[in-house]
């Protein structure tokens, strides 16, 4: 597994380091101290199958390059691991894409479990951090907000295909797949895969006939 972790602390990175190499199989981690030095990076070697991003740096912040991202059809799962505990920056990562947030006071055990968890395809925010979500004003989604890579997955999604065989199709990683799934559950309210396809259906964004 390949892993960009994009922090300016070096003794956290160091940390964090140590902590990866404890997940299942084995573990290379490229470390960049800025979001331009991640852009540059990416430009070189986009092979990741995750990338640990920290909200709070010098320069081109963490929401600007989650932007960019976004905009770039990134297909790689972005975790946040910071320390801000601002509801509305946090909903704006989300917002950009973000698959989860980890806060830095998380132990190493926790974090373990935060990461394995959303390489499986879940979305990962702690409780005290959905409570701070939870007390933002309820937004009102005026577009579907879904990127045409994810859009591919839901057509697939709605014919029946399971990640395995999404990835096959979309030559892409099965991590990948559940990261776009996971952001299709965020995006339209969903729970589970049947209810994304219903409310995807619902609301005009595909049709019936294409589950046939």
């Amino acid at each position: 597994m390949k892993i960009l972790v994009i922090d300016d602390h070096p003794l956290f990175v160091e940390g964090i380091s140590l902590v990866l190499k404890r997940l299942t199989g084995p573990v290379a981690i490229t470390k960049t101290d800025s979001a331009q030095g991640a852009v540059d990076q990416l430009e070189l070697d986009a092979d990741f199958d995750l990338i640990l991003l920290d909200l709070n740096m010098p320069g081109m912040g963490g929401l600007s390059l989650l932007k960019r991202f976004k905009v770039d059809e990134l297909c790689i799962p972005v975790v946040i691991v910071s320390s801000e505990e601002k509801g509305q920056m946090i909903q704006q990562a989300f917002d950009w894409g973000a698959m989860g947030y980890i806060p830095k006071s998380h132990s190493a055990n926790e974090i373990l479990m935060a990461i394995n968890s959303i390489l499986e395809g879940e979305l990962y925010v702690p409780q005290r951090v959905q409570a701070l979500l939870d007390r933002l004003p309820v937004k009102q989604i005026a577009q579907s907000g879904i990127s045409n890579k994810q859009y591919e997955v839901l057509e697939l999604l709605a014919s029946g295909y399971s990640n395995e065989q999404i990835a096959t199709v979309l030559h892409r990683t099965e991590h990948t797949v559940k990261s776009h799934v996971s952001a299709l559950f965020q995006i339209l309210g969903a729970k589970n895969r049947t209810e994304c396809v219903k409310i995807a259906e619902k609301r005009g964004l595909i049709r019936t006939a294409e589950r046939l």
